[in-house]
């Protein structure tokens, strides 16, 4: 732990709470605003792409998370690779940390967690993972969707860590069937968000489908602990309407709060691809919405954060750091799987405007 002695700091001012950097200066290049928005493009996308272990050239799904240390943000990054894009089975789960969320480092252990025996529920693929700290219990918990498309079985999953580099999946895996009915539904499709419950547990989303539907849905899903996930089956966000490009749903999200205002931050897609016994989410765009009186309200989209016309957003990460949110888009980049980085920032934008 280090200690600043005020008394021999005269000359100093000492400022409590985080500092706000701004990122243009602690990383190598500029940002180019994505016009007709309040959204900022990092230069230098992607930032990330593969690490080049030999065991993941191939980066599929990702999740991230920031911590304050001494007031600056420290950089968490997640991710499944697979030896070739597409490819089921034999992947790896890898870890990565960085200072200023552009330049990764990955952790010399890795992979982190490999795939699972081949009559697990989980063995062909393992994505949609997110991850939150848990105080309480001193460990990182993951959610996470598990297939084996041999036996048709598509699960929600529990891992947890004590460090964020070895895991451990909990034994009573899958911890919800993913295919079961629930009252009003259908099914289920995979987790879209996770975070801490106001008093205990944990909380977060969960993509359901309607009897008689096909789009992935918002839900909200609760835990007093990892043992027990409960999905509502009280719908948080709709799926957009026909002709929409979030006409069928949402593939990820995450949630942020911006000078008093709870944003949210949003892969939607609008189309199916039948995969033999599965089928696979296609068209991914971005979008955003806003909570006013309790409920989410969609800005209209898509918001043009895509780097191909065919649309290929699978994960957003979003983060408040300072007076800005960080947020980091898995897309493809000169056709290969890849994390973008942008801010959102709407005081630069009204300064620009001549709004301020």
């Amino acid at each position: 732990m280090l200690i600043l002695l005020a008394a021999a700091c005269t000359e100093y001012d000492l400022v409590s709470g985080p500092v706000d950097v701004d990122p243009g200066e602690v990383v190598d290049c500029g940002f180019t605003r994505v016009e007709g928005t309040a959204f900022y493009r990092y230069d230098c996308n992607p930032v990330f792409t593969s690490t080049g272990e030999d065991w993941a050239p191939t980066i599929d799904n990702t999740t991230f998370l920031v911590t304050e240390v001494m007031g600056h943000p420290f950089y968490q990054l997640w991710y499944t690779g697979t030896p070739s894009d597409g490819e089921m089975g034999d992947y790896g789960l890898g870890y990565a940390v960085s200072a200023e969320g552009t330049e990764w480092e990955p952790h010399p252990q890795n992979p982190a967690l490999s795939e699972s025996d081949e009559d697990a529920w989980d063995h062909s693929s393992m994505d949609a993972m997110q991850v939150v700290w848990d105080p309480a219990s001193e460990q990182y918990v993951m959610l996470y969707q598990g297939l084996n498309e041999s036996q048709g079985n598509l699960g929600l999953g529990v891992a947890t860590s004590a460090d964020g580099i070895g895991w451990a999946r909990y034994p009573q895996n899958p911890v919800l069937d993913l295919t079961a009915a629930q009252d009003g539904l259908s099914g289920w499709c995979w987790p879209l968000g996770l975070s801490l419950g106001s008093v205990t547990g944990f909380t977060g989303y969960l993509a359901g489908v309607e009897r008689g539907g096909e789009a992935c849905e918002v839900y909200a899903l609760d835990a007093a602990d990892i043992t027990g996930w409960s999905p509502r089956d009280d719908k948080v966000l709709p799926a957009g309407d026909p002709g929409d490009f979030d006409e069928m749903g949402f593939i990820s999200l995450a949630t942020a709060e911006l000078d008093g205002e709870e944003l949210l931050f949003y892969a939607g897609f609008g189309d199916w691809v039948q995969n033999g016994r599965y089928q696979s989410s296609n068209e991914h765009f971005f979008g955003m919405a806003r909570k006013e009186d309790g409920r989410w309200r969609k800005e209209p989209g898509p918001i043009p954060l895509n780097m191909t016309e065919e649309g290929d957003v699978v994960g957003v990460g979003a983060r408040k750091v300072g007076t800005r949110i960080h947020l980091w888009i898995t897309d493809r980049y000169d056709d290969v799987s890849g994390v973008g980085y942008f801010l959102y920032d709407p005081r630069a934008a009204a300064r620009e405007d001549g709004a301020e």
